[in-house]
């Protein structure tokens, strides 16, 4: 059975009171996704706002950190002891040094505040993404062994997961089984004609292909009932 703490929803709203009110509307436990429209509009301060919203609330903090090495060691340690994020999201792309760096910070900083350590998840190929998409940026593989090259640096670099398309778990699956855990962005209830997406599923879909974690933005945020769309997912 599906748990409501699989259910990550992304709090992209352009005015605070909203994500607020959204928050404090849910009846369920679900992980609430703060990425760079959220992060950069309404800053740090914004962020300790909203997790005052809901008492033992899980935040998502997706800011996809891609930087050299040192870079991203040196801003993993504010954002852990700052943000106390439930999961942090950095790009593969970056490298297995990159990641490893971001892993030993994530894992000092939360020794030194006595917090539980985050998730650290690499982000293997935006969603938004084809293959044609690939081939103009130069890439000779498919999307598939991207994804397939990049869950294995993650495991190298001991991630706690990956992100990729619903598409995809089945592969990271059958590689890696449990050891990483796979959350899949991507996820419609149906078909939009606007749809940035270009790589989507329904709830069902991924979770049947084993996905660990759904991500849901538009679908819930714009829902009459957000309450409802999450129980028929949990009871689907």
């Amino acid at each position: 059975m599906i748990n409501s703490k699989q259910i990550i929803c992304a709090l992209d709203f352009d005015d605070f009171s909203k994500a607020e009110n959204f928050i404090k509307a849910i009846d369920y436990d679900i992980v609430y996704k703060v990425g760079m429209e959220f992060f950069y509009r309404f800053g740090i301060d914004g962020i300790r706002k909203i997790s005052n919203a809901k008492k033992n609330i899980k935040l998502f903090l997706d800011l996809k950190l891609h930087d050299i090495p040192n870079t991203v060691e040196r801003a993993i340690y504010p954002l852990v002891t700052n943000v106390r994020p439930y999961m942090l999201t950095l790009h593969i792309g970056g490298g297995k040094k990159m990641l490893r760096n971001a892993v030993f910070a994530a894992t000092e900083a939360s020794k030194k505040n006595n917090i539980q350590k985050p998730l650290l998840l690499g982000v293997t190929v935006l969603t938004s993404l084809n293959n044609k998409d690939l081939q103009e940026m130069g890439h000779t593989i498919s999307i598939t062994k991207s994804v397939e090259n990049y869950s294995n640096i993650a495991k190298k670099a001991k991630l706690d997961g990956i992100v990729c398309s619903p598409l995809e778990v089945k592969l990271v699956k059958n590689m890696h089984g449990n050891i990483l855990k796979v959350i899949t962005p991507g996820i419609r209830l149906q078909k939009s004609s606007n749809d940035d997406q270009s790589r989507f599923l329904s709830p069902k879909e991924a979770f049947d292909m084993g996905s660990d974690y759904i991500v849901m933005g538009r679908p819930l945020i714009n829902a009459l009932d957000p309450n409802n769309i999450i129980k028929k997912i949990i009871n689907n």
